[in-house]
């Protein structure tokens, strides 16, 4: 125990500071205690002891945990869907615990508590990534919780976490689950993140609010981290480019100590549940795969955790297993070329990926609906796009190819800026293509297995064309990718400066801690420059095309100042002359850091929480919610007027993501909110409306809601009773005033202001 003392003790920094973060947000230390129990016992160490007995350990405990989670997560997700198959939801926690029984009671399998052959990482490397742990986790809470305000406090909710209450909910109910706003249809969605959030529910009983709002994503955080270290660590074969990896993630969330945002700085996320937790999958069975393809290791045991890990990945985001298939195909191309013969392997790896994506996008991938083809299309959401191309196009829409490349030369060289502009904006999914200039490509086929990966990311990035620019989420999951390339590359040079396996000797040591020093501060003056030299377009077009070329006019020339510097010092100082690629990938790693807590700091005035007209909800609304939370059963169906926010919007044009019955009550809706059904965003520009402005799908349900709460009959009713099985009626009167007939047909049970909630029993 004493020995693992001073690995465990710098752990406590970010527990610690974690633990303070939520309390100061009003978080009980029971839920917080309890959680961490559940996700220690119920995930991580049956994800252990299983990784443990397929494969092996990966030599330290720290690492184990990190891939070990992911092979929990996969786990409970079986778990979780048998279970609740069978109606036993509320006995999930057996489920962890016949794992635990398993290695406790087999003798053979009671080896693998313990790390057979440990292989502990450097000191230095735990206290790197607990530091990188606490900024993440502290910036986390402190930051974007606080931020957003979980129901019933705060006045205002953005919408998507109401959406994600409602699957979560609702995926404790029932497999496979229903769409919580369309009570009968199938939910079409990658809900696989939301499923492991029910699976917590199930086993912890705490409330789905304080689990999506508060607790699931801050392990997944540290999982995140974990995974992308041992990624970059796998394929660098040096230990300080995990850490190098952990900090590059962590360091962009520092501005959330100073300022507050919509969310976490991609590519991980509170409002969007799927991306992290596909991200993790994905990472991990990049891992497996790795070793599976490259090392020959782990048998069929390795074989089913990467593809079971890799699956689950699939049915959490849609961009994963194109990328490993990506990864998968270039490196086998590669290795066709090279050897001139089939690489069998590979091909078996490949088609079962292939299979997966197929499978999963069929049945739980989701919300791909309204997704087009379109060159460039994702340079429209970047700044000053417009203003530099004259094109007005939404999301979705526009053709094959960018309208601004087909309308003349003034149009092309802004569509050039802006693509500059989005190239640095996204510089961790950019700098491993740093791959292309490093000899090793040439010969080593996991070079072309990351780059397969990263050409993957960035095809889906650069082509497809969604209406709520969700093709993001592909350049957002091949960041481990790029940070792995990076890591090798760095790894590589400073061994051929001179290193002795992947331990630096002393002399050399102190020089690379200056250059990283050095890259800190080329980092910070590079942020300084993008921040300062942004201007506000205007005049003509090409002066607009210049004010929003200024950036990267004024990075080109200081890039070429710099490199004028560096010439000159190397030859003062030849002994340099191999590390010019050390200091740009450093440098590139640091711009994102550098640049969100820099343009923090310069902000004037700090957002407390989330506020928005558009998604306000009253206080009558959200007691009423919480009343028929308290007071409904769990299948209970209710027909409810608050499809569209704000509130008093009703009819065509209406923004049709309103969540409130199904998110804050977590109650099945008869009709809530379609703005995110694959339905709606079939119909993206129909009419010249946004996908969440497009009239329901289900017309018929329109018109028996509008009949039950504005024009009853006894008819009306029994039929919402007894053909779909509905027992609640919401009646919000920010939608218009209900019909007095109600008190007779229907039994009133909560009237608090404008909110009515009526049961129907005969």
């Amino acid at each position: 125990m004493t020995r693992c003392l001073p690995r465990l003790l710098p752990w406590l920094l970010p527990l610690l500071l974690t633990i303070v973060a939520l309390l100061s947000l009003d978080v009980p230390l029971g839920p917080i205690a309890k959680y961490t129990l559940y996700f220690a016992l119920a995930v991580a160490l049956p994800g252990i002891l299983i990784l443990r007995a397929l494969w092996r350990s990966t030599g330290n405990w720290a690492e184990d945990v990190g891939l070990g989670s992911a092979v929990g997560a996969t786990n409970q997700l079986v778990g979780w869907a048998i279970f609740t198959a069978l109606g036993w939801q509320g006995w999930l926690a057996v489920w962890p615990a016949l794992v635990l029984i398993a290695f406790g009671v087999v003798p053979r399998l009671r080896t693998y508590w313990r790390i057979a052959e440990p292989k502990p990482l450097p000191l230095f490397w735990t206290w790197g990534m607990a530091i990188a742990a606490a900024v993440l986790l502290g910036g986390t809470v402190l930051g974007v919780m606080s931020y957003h305000p979980a129901p019933p406090d705060g006045t205002s909710y953005y919408q998507d976490l109401l959406y994600h209450l409602s699957m979560l909910t609702e995926l404790t109910r029932s497999v496979p689950p229903e769409l919580p706003q369309v009570a009968g249809e199938s939910l079409e969605y990658h809900w696989f993140a939301n499923a492991d959030m029910a699976a917590s529910v199930d086993i912890t009983k705490l409330s789905p609010i304080i689990v999506l709002y508060r607790l699931w994503l801050l392990p997944q955080l540290v999982v995140a981290l974990l995974v992308t270290a041992t990624l970059v660590r796998t394929v660098s074969r040096a230990w300080w480019t995990g850490v190098l990896a952990a900090a590059a993630l962590a360091g962009p969330q520092l501005f959330l100590f100073f300022d507050t945002s919509v969310n976490l700085t991609p590519p991980l996320s509170l409002l969007s549940p799927s991306q992290t937790f596909g991200m993790i999958a994905g990472t991990a069975a990049a891992v497996f795969l790795i070793h599976v393809l490259f090392k020959g290791a782990g048998g069929k045991g390795l074989w089913l955790l990467a593809f079971a890990v890799a699956v689950v990945g699939g049915g959490s985001k849609p961009t994963i297993l194109p990328i490993l298939v990506g990864a998968v195909g270039l490196s086998a191309l590669f290795l066709l070329v090279r050897d001139r013969r089939m690489p069998w392997r590979f091909v078996a790896a490949g088609s079962l990926l292939v299979a997966a994506a197929v499978a999963t996008m069929v049945t739980v991938a989701g919300s791909t609906s309204g997704s087009g083809l379109q060159l460039l299309a994702v340079v429209k959401t970047t700044g000053g796009y417009a203003a530099a191309t004259g094109d007005l196009t939404q999301a979705g829409e526009g053709g094959l190819i960018l309208p601004a490349l087909t309308s003349g030369l003034l149009p092309v060289a802004g569509v050039v800026v802006v693509s500059l502009l989005l190239l640095i904006g996204q510089l961790l999914a950019v700098v491993g293509y740093g791959l292309l200039v490093g000899r090793e490509l040439r010969r080593d086929p996991l070079g072309w297995f990351l780059l397969g990966g990263l050409i993957a990311g960035w095809a889906g990035f650069l082509v497809i064309d969604h209406p709520s620019v969700s093709e993001a989420y592909f350049v957002h999951s091949i960041v481990p990718f790029s940070l792995a390339a990076a890591g090798w590359l760095a790894a590589s040079w400073t061994r051929a400066y001179g290193t002795s396996g992947a331990t630096l000797r002393p002399p050399r040591r102190a020089v690379l801690l200056k250059l990283a020093s050095a890259a800190v501060l080329l980092g910070g003056l590079y942020a300084f420059v993008l921040l300062t030299t942004d201007a506000t377009p205007r005049g003509s077009q090409l002066q607009r095309i210049f004010l929003v070329a200024r950036p990267v006019i004024v990075v080109i020339v200081l890039t070429a100042v710099l490199a004028l510097v560096w010439v000159l010092l190397t030859k003062r100082r030849p002994a340099l002359a191999g590390l010019g690629g050390v200091l740009v990938l450093l440098t590139l790693l640091v711009i994102p850091s550098a640049r969100t807590l820099e343009q923090s700091l310069q902000q004037d005035k700090r957002a407390q929480t989330f506020t928005s007209a558009t998604w306000w909800v009253y206080p009558d609304e959200k007691a009423a919610a919480l009343w028929l939370a308290q007071n409904s059963a769990p299948t209970d169906i209710v027909v409810s007027n608050t499809w569209c926010r704000p509130a008093p919007k009703q009819g065509p044009g209406c923004d049709a993501r309103g969540y409130l019955v199904s998110g804050i009550a977590g109650r099945r809706t008869f009709l809530e909110g379609w703005g995110y059904t694959s339905q709606a965003m079939k119909n993206q520009g129909v009419g010249g409306l946004r996908y969440n402005q497009q009239p329901s799908p289900w017309p018929d349900r329109v018109d028996l809601t509008n009949q039950a709460l504005y024009k009853p009959t006894p008819e009306v009713l029994r039929r919402l009773r007894d053909e779909y099985g509905v027992r609640w009626l919401y009646a919000d009167l920010f939608g218009g005033p209900v019909s007095p007939a109600l008190n007779d047909l229907a039994v009133l049970r909560h009237s608090w202001q404008r909110v009515r909630i009526y049961e129907l029993t005969r």
